[in-house]
């Protein structure tokens, strides 16, 4: 079993609880454990074998026992037990964009739904618009949910293939270290869903390549041919190893970066042979172009601007201050604030703000005014040692009506507030808009967070008049949240460009549950650059004096 696959059992776990209706804290005990598992820099076995599990964030003494069963075992007594009350098929149901736990449990209970073939047939014979509470639109919705979910099967989360596909260049590079080695194609570009893992090696000792591979766990070589390896990843993630001559590498990197338009453009240009270039940089400027990053290889203008020497320089994670979004044990994260202070400390950070959920989301334990506020004190504290200053905040429920759950008088008080939406999706484009509109005009609100809604691979996002709320945040000097979660990025390189251009700032935060979770900017900044954003574009690549003028002056 490796990282990924323990896991994604201990998510089948919080799901089945979830859909059991069980505790929400038990629930979210399981889920964060297999967040931090599926983040861990090591392999849970080293762990396992050095009796440090409970060092894994969110790992308790219930969790790490099922942790140890499943790596001794390779199974789960528990899954099993909780399979036999709930067919672990009917899991897969919740992945439908737009289906909750209660009109699951409520399809399999009174109609024997439990898979998502039965499902499809169901909502298009219109059997489900019996149930109370399921019409004709709740049935389209469900079918457009199915459509999205067939569309995206082979798609694959960035935060899923990228730890891959490191691994695997890594060992590569590791037992071939005079040969080049680089991850290649949609994934080098930074795209948030990925098809495989291309790995591009320039080498003329094929052979050693496969048997070099072979040796890496949990790997499955399915075809070997002379100029490629290709097989199937942990996770049935397909990945391909490119063979190339090693005095061709650096064309080849070029042309198996992609896309396929930019590179048939470039392409266009090059009249030298393939082993003519040292690197990419060589190969641009024989195009009298200026270098192009690779997340800005889509053809959206980026050779214009190269030629014109009109290029971004993309902000990098190296420019990254802080972080301005961090759950804590206080609400339904699993780390105190001194162990995430330290975590700041150890990344070098300036700052990190404290932004536990409002109360009005119950699922995360949310603080309340009174604990808000001894809360602050502790904060207050933890400030008078040196280090990162932690930073009084909260991410504030916006309610239907476009309210916020804490008063005013007391969002004054914090140096950071984000606004999010955690409910109310299916309001009507106007009505959702509006509900944003109300917020972004509230001057106690320093950033909208979750712009969008959309879960990639989970849920699309709400409907919105997207020109007017960019015209208001650029109005009222708001910040848009680039959430770095791979599953959330809910603004994407096309939002971030239009603000972009707009002047519109913007904060890429982790959304961070646990300490190994601020890991995840690194999505957040790819994101980021996709959208052709610099630093000066990003508020928390500033110092905290020029972030606290910026919200004061809106």
């Amino acid at each position: 079993m490796n990282n990924q696959e323990v896991g994604q059992i201990l998510e089948r776990i919080a799901a089945l609880l979830q859909l059991s209706d069980e505790n929400p804290f038990k629930i979210r005990a399981y889920r964060q454990a297999a967040h931090s598992i599926y983040n861990l820099e090591c392999d849970l076995y080293d762990l396992y074998a050095q009796k440090r599990l409970r060092e894994i964030s969110g790992v308790g003494k219930t969790v790490q026992a099922h942790i140890e069963e499943i790596l001794k075992t390779g199974a789960s007594a528990y899954l099993e037990e909780l399979s036999r009350q709930i067919p672990e098929t009917v899991v897969d149901m919740l992945r439908v964009p737009g289906l909750g736990p209660k009109t699951v449990v409520q399809l399999y209970q009174e109609l024997g739904i439990d898979n998502l073939a039965d499902l499809k047939d169901s909502a298009r014979a219109g059997r489900l618009r019996n149930l109370p509470g399921v019409g004709p639109k709740t049935e389209a919705r469900i079918l457009q949910g199915l459509q999205v979910l067939q569309q995206n099967a082979d798609k694959h989360s960035i935060g899923l293939a990228l730890p891959m596909a490191e691994k695997l260049r890594e060992h590569l590079r590791i037992n071939m270290p005079e040969t080049e080695v680089e991850i290649v194609g949609s994934l080098r570009r930074g795209k948030p869903l990925v098809s495989d893992v291309d790995i591009l090696v320039g080498t003329l000792d094929n052979r050693r390549v496969g048997q070099i591979t072979s040796k890496l766990a949990n790997l499955d070589i399915r075809e070997q041919e002379m100029d490629r390896i290709a097989g199937l990843l942990p996770s049935q993630i397909p990945f391909e190893i490119i063979l190339v001559n090693p005095e061709e590498f650096a064309y080849h990197l070029f042309t198996s970066t992609g896309s396929k338009s930019h590179r048939a453009r470039v392409l266009e240009e090059i009249s030298a042979r393939p082993d003519s270039f040292c690197d990419e940089t060589q190969i641009y400027h024989h195009c009298h172009l200026s270098y192009i990053p690779p997340e800005l290889r889509e053809d959206r203008g980026e050779i214009e601007a190269a030629r014109d020497n009109r290029l971004p320089q993309p902000v990098s994670l190296g420019d990254i201050k802080g972080d301005l979004h961090m759950h804590s044990n206080w609400s339904d994260g699993s780390e105190n604030l001194i162990d995430l202070m330290a975590a700041a400390r150890a990344r070098g950070y300036e700052y990190l703000a404290i932004t536990d959920h409002s109360s009005s989301l119950p699922i995360t334990g949310g603080l309340d005014r009174e604990r808000l506020r001894m809360q602050g004190h502790i904060i207050a504290e933890l400030n008078r040692q040196p280090g990162p200053r932690l930073l009084r905040g909260i991410e504030c429920e916006i309610l239907k009506d476009g309210s916020l759950d804490i008063v005013d008088d007391e969002l004054k008080q914090l140096d950071v507030v984000i606004a999010s939406i955690h409910s109310h999706f299916r309001l009507d484009r106007q009505a959702q808009t509006e509900r944003l509109l109300r917020v972004i005009e509230n001057p106690h609100v320093d950033i909208i967070g979750h712009l969008t809604g959309r879960m990639l691979n989970r849920r699309p996002g709400y409907e919105l008049d997207l020109e007017r709320i960019l015209q208001a945040v650029q109005r009222h000097k708001k910040v848009l949240e680039i959430n770095s979660h791979p599953y959330r990025l809910d603004i994407d390189e096309h939002i971030t460009r239009q603000a972009v251009s707009l002047g519109i700032k913007l904060a890429v935060n982790s959304d961070a549950h646990n300490r190994s979770e601020l890991e995840l900017l690194r999505y957040g900044i790819l994101s980021a650059r996709r959208g052709w954003a610099q630093a000066r574009d990003v508020i928390n690549t500033w110092s905290l004096a020029e972030i606290m003028a910026y919200f004061h002056s809106s």
